[in-house]
């Protein structure tokens, strides 16, 4: 039953993201998808099983594994005028792989401050890009595909993150199964211009995730295990905010330009 518990979390993730694709957007959705709208769940499971020490521990090693989320990320994102849709996504998993190996033989704190900083930049580095705006017609059945795929990485996840090293756990948690899945679809049906735009907005919002492990990680040093679990959870929507604050500044500005 709690393995159902967290599988339906991942499912509905995935499901907001696509709905908000549909109706917003792919770029909007990809902004959707880079929060941590898996990540948090996860974490919310794992508090319940583990000691906060030890949710702490994975959270530290998970802050210093964003640059591996931003490896996959821009990787796929440069190969999706360039290669077929399963390359980009195997290219992309290759650089995650390789980010995480690099960050597990690194200082904890230098990679953390390292990451951090690249994850930072990597809303800056991708600029908003070309693609489908506005809704997107996304059938049934793909819904239901996306989930499939989704669920089947969340499961492995799930089941091997608290039988793992913190580092490995970290690499687990930190994979963009969102980040990952959305785009591959997109670049499938919509062409790479598509999966581009998303995975742009994708990156933006891992500014989130950032900001929740974090927070997260710093408040179960000296809070209750749930009290410290809210105030990560509030970060990441205070940035939501923020975000969406900009976002609605430079449309006013753009639409005030065109007129």
């Amino acid at each position: 039953m709690i393995l159902i518990a967290k599988l339906s979390l991942v499912a509905f993730s995935l499901l907001v993201a696509t709905a908000v694709s549909r109706r917003f957007g792919h770029r909007v959705g990809g902004i959707v998808a880079g929060f941590p709208m898996i990540l948090a769940p996860l974490v919310g499971i794992l508090l319940m099983d583990l000691e906060a020490e030890r949710v702490a521990e994975i959270l530290w090693a998970t802050v210093a594994n964003q640059a591996a989320c931003v490896a996959y990320v821009m990787i796929a994102s440069w190969t999706a005028l360039r290669c077929s849709w399963w390359q980009s996504a195997l290219l992309g998993c290759a650089g995650f792989a390789a980010a995480s190996a690099f960050a597990s033989v690194m200082p904890l704190g230098l990679m953390m401050a390292v990451s951090l900083s690249i994850v930072a930049l990597s809303s800056r580095w991708m600029k908003p890009g070309e693609g489908v705006r506005g809704r997107v017609a996304i059938p049934a059945s793909e819904f239901v595909v996306r989930i499939i795929a989704a669920l089947s990485m969340a499961a492995a996840v799930v089941l091997l993150a608290d039988r793992t090293p913190a580092m490995v756990s970290a690499m687990l948690l930190t994979f963009p199964i969102n980040g990952s899945i959305l785009p591959a679809f997109t670049q499938a049906l919509y062409g790479g211009q598509a999966a581009r735009a998303l995975l742009r907005g994708f990156a933006r919002g891992m500014l989130g995730v950032a900001f929740f492990t974090l927070a997260t990680a710093i408040a179960l040093t000296w809070t209750s295990k749930w009290l410290g679990y809210t105030i990560g959870i509030a970060c990441a929507l205070a940035y939501a905010v923020v975000l969406t604050a900009i976002d609605r500044r430079a449309a006013a500005r753009a639409n005030g330009s065109v007129g």
